[in-house]
């Protein structure tokens, strides 16, 4: 049953619409069905147990296709069932409610659902998920989308915690539905982007077509008909190759075409492109009768009303009023047809009369059209106050429910009160025994210990003599070392002027990136962090690198690759090519640090190199285990590289990646060093201390990136000595921000 459960629910993700009166047109699989339904009822007779036949008549329902056997079978298997029967009570619920679904019944449809999640409590998480997801589509087809949105965020989590990616994708794709339905079309291609990552992990094929299919009619609806091109493509290429007759395949092959030949038509009335309306023709000649055969009379309608573009856009009027008046017997058979899809046939057949010069059947079709509106505009006011009382009746269901869970919970208060008050004045009694006894032995300890100091008394004053003696070689040795340290702070602190005059002056970075900052802040004086910028060509390019270690190991790294730089980055061509540059840069440094076949050095840099095309409006960069941050209006974005430093690495790909983003003007770039995310700080009571993190820094620039550059430096310093808390730096710390002004 549970299986059953969740292939309904599979049913209810994908098919748009089930006509329940409307007859297969093979014989054969109606008998199928049929057979398999008589033969379930051929179990049953009088004598057969109550629970048994329960079971059965719910196995009658779930077998077959027409919505109103469903519901005969599975009122009859729950007049059947005890209560003890909770999982079968929970499926006939959900059977019943899948029927009125697919009978456009939708108000009705929950209750039976909302019934079936109250049984299924305590059994099964996953059949709640898939009712939370039904209930969410019964709510967006009442147009109720704020509870449709509540329920399938709900759903969400339940697969999530469940770790079901199959489910996940689905949910993820229906979101998408919804947002388009809503015209959110950035927030849908985002989940459908998402469904479309986990569709290609599972190698669900026939999903990830219907993915691509959704981005490609977002893009549409956008009018962005280039890129819906390219996704209804995709779709096309998928489906193509998967070689199956199932129904729902074939009517997703199809109904892709049909969405190819709608994009293609009207691009071509755009661009007016001959070549689109061909493109158009070849897919309705590729679909063919296959809606007639199948008797989806509504998507037939939809291919005609394309047909009679391609026509008109051909010149063919004639033609194209021919096929639009033929539409009409596909409308009238589509039980599902409403006011507003007759009011749109109206106006077509009113602008291609037009069009051929029949005025007095325009007129005619016209007021047809406007019959309808005012029919639909009467139906529109019935809706919205049947939804009003739908939405009522839930929140009353709501408030009962919240009202009964707050009485239990004062129920158990009240008992966990009384347990707790017994509890404390047991502790109560015992404590004051307990405090008697201590007081007793306190005193006989106290004796004991005035009898120990007089004995320790003198034991400290031969100890005293002793420390003195230790104090006086203590200073003596401390002389020393402070004469020794004097001369290496001397020496670092050469060395410190000897590399910042290898960084970039400031009067440098402000020639190529006149507004800018250099937050830059060495461990210990000298630092394996640098920078530089310069131009190449029409370049302006800077690079930020963090080398292993720091202090005068870090320091010496740090030489090493401002030397290497030098020879990597001078032209133009250099700069086209990040990744190359620090594919050099890896091998200068591997090749440099093996002199000695029995004496490899594994150090290296994290950096990241950024080559501003301020012509073409585009960054150019590659990264080393370094992540570059582009603000733009008031949004941060994580420019990420390989996972790979500059140097030696067990997983090393043969070449660092070459980025390429497009920029704008007002935007930001920061790049940084780890040494900020890893400094240790906040509340004292932690002696460790907590790690900064990426996401204090983000929050730190969205707060302050509007501010000038020199502030934003000055104001980081701040923030980054307020979360030290009076705790050491514990590497060196680098980030330059440049603003993008042109």
């Amino acid at each position: 049953m549970k299986q059953l459960i969740i292939i309904l629910a599979l049913a209810l993700s994908f098919l748009p619409v089930v006509a329940q009166d409307i007859e297969p047109d093979n014989e054969e699989e109606i008998d199928v069905c049929q057979m398999q339904v008589d033969s379930i009822l051929s179990l049953i007779s009088p004598s057969t147990p109550d629970s048994t036949k329960a079971r059965l008549y719910s196995e009658v329902a779930y077998t077959s296709d027409n919505t109103d056997t469903v519901l005969k079978y599975s009122f009859l298997s729950l007049d059947f069932c005890q209560e003890s029967d909770r999982e079968l009570i929970a499926d006939n619920n959900a059977c019943i409610g899948w029927a009125y679904y697919f009978q456009d019944k939708s108000r009705k449809a929950l209750n039976y659902f909302f019934k079936a999640i109250d049984y299924y409590k305590n059994i099964n998480q996953k059949s709640i998920a898939n009712e939370y997801l039904n209930i969410a589509k019964c709510y967006h087809e009442l147009n109720i989308n704020d509870s449709a949105f509540f329920f399938i965020n709900k759903t969400l989590d339940i697969y999530t915690e469940l770790n079901d990616t199959n489910h996940i994708a689905i949910t993820y794709q229906y979101i998408g539905i919804i947002n388009s339905d809503l015209g959110y079309y950035s927030t849908a291609i985002d989940y459908f982007t998402k469904a479309i990552y986990l569709d290609s992990l599972l190698n669900q094929y026939i999903e990830l077509s219907e993915d691509y299919k959704y981005v490609g009619n977002v893009e549409y609806k956008q009018k962005n008909y280039s890129k819906a091109l390219e996704y209804l493509r995709k779709a096309v290429s998928i489906i193509d190759t998967i070689d199956t007759d199932d129904d729902y395949s074939l009517r997703s092959k199809y109904t892709t075409y049909l969405d190819l030949a709608d994009v293609y038509i009207e691009y071509s009335e755009e661009t007016n492109n001959k070549l689109y309306a061909d493109s158009c023709l070849l897919y309705l000649q590729k679909i063919n009768d296959y809606f007639i055969n199948s008797s989806n009379f509504d998507t037939q309608y939809r291919k005609m009303l394309i047909h009679t573009k391609y026509l008109s856009f051909i010149g063919n009027n004639n033609e194209a009023l021919k096929v639009l008046l033929d539409c009409n017997q596909f409308l009238e058979q589509d039980e599902d047809a409403n006011d507003t899809r007759f009011q749109e046939f109206y106006e077509h057949l009113t602008n291609y009369y037009k069009k051929v010069g029949d005025y007095k059947n325009a007129l005619e079709a016209s007021d047809k059209a406007h019959e309808y509106a005012l029919r639909n505009a009467n139906d529109s006011t019935l809706n919205t106050i049947a939804d009003f009382k739908t939405e009522q009746a839930m929140k009353i269901h709501d408030a009962e429910a919240k009202q009964l869970k707050a009485e239990k919970s004062r129920l158990t208060v009240i008992a966990v009160s009384l347990v707790v008050g017994l509890m404390l004045a047991s502790l109560l009694v015992f404590y004051i025994l307990r405090m008697l006894t201590i007081k007793r032995k306190a005193n006989e300890e106290l004796t004991y210990k005035n009898q120990l100091l007089d004995q320790q008394k003198s034991e400290i004053e031969t100890q005293r003599d002793e420390i003195i003696t230790q104090k006086e070689e203590i200073a003596t040795q401390r002389d020393a070392f402070e004469a020794v340290n004097k001369n290496l702070v001397s020496s670092i602190n050469y060395a410190q002027r000897i590399q910042q005059a290898a960084l970039s002056l400031k009067t440098e970075i402000d020639a190529v990136f006149p507004d800018n900052f250099v937050f830059y802040r060495p461990r210990d004086i000298v630092s394996g962090d640098y920078y530089r910028v310069m131009q190449c060509g029409k370049y302006h390019v800077l690079v930020t690198a963090d080398c292993t270690g720091h202090g005068i190991p870090g320091a010496f790294l740090s030489m090493l690759g401002i030397s290497a730089l030098k020879e990597y980055c001078v032209t133009e061509q250099d700069a086209s090519e990040p990744g190359t540059i620090l594919d050099n840069m890896r091998s200068f440094i591997k090749t440099t640090l093996n002199t000695d076949s029995n004496r490899k050095i594994d150090d290296g840099m994290d950096m990241s190199v950024c080559c501003f095309d301020f012509e073409n409006m585009e960054l150019r960069y590659a990264s080393a285990l370094h992540t570059i941050y582009l603000l733009r209006n008031g949004e941060i974005k994580k420019l990420k590289g390989d996972r790979m430093p500059v140097g030696r690495y067990i997983i090393e790909k043969e070449h660092f990646t070459t980025h390429c983003v497009k920029i704008e003007n007002g935007d930001i770039v920061y790049t940084f060093s780890d040494g900020i995310e890893d400094q240790p700080g906040g509340d004292l009571s932690n002696p460790v201390g907590k790690k900064f993190l990426s996401r204090n820094l983000s929050d730190f620039l969205l707060a302050n990136y509007q501010k000038p550059m020199a502030t934003q430096c000055q104001l980081l310093g701040e923030t980054i000595d307020k979360w030290r808390n009076g705790r050491a730096q514990v590497d060196d710390m680098t980030m330059i921000g440049v603003k993008v002004l042109t």
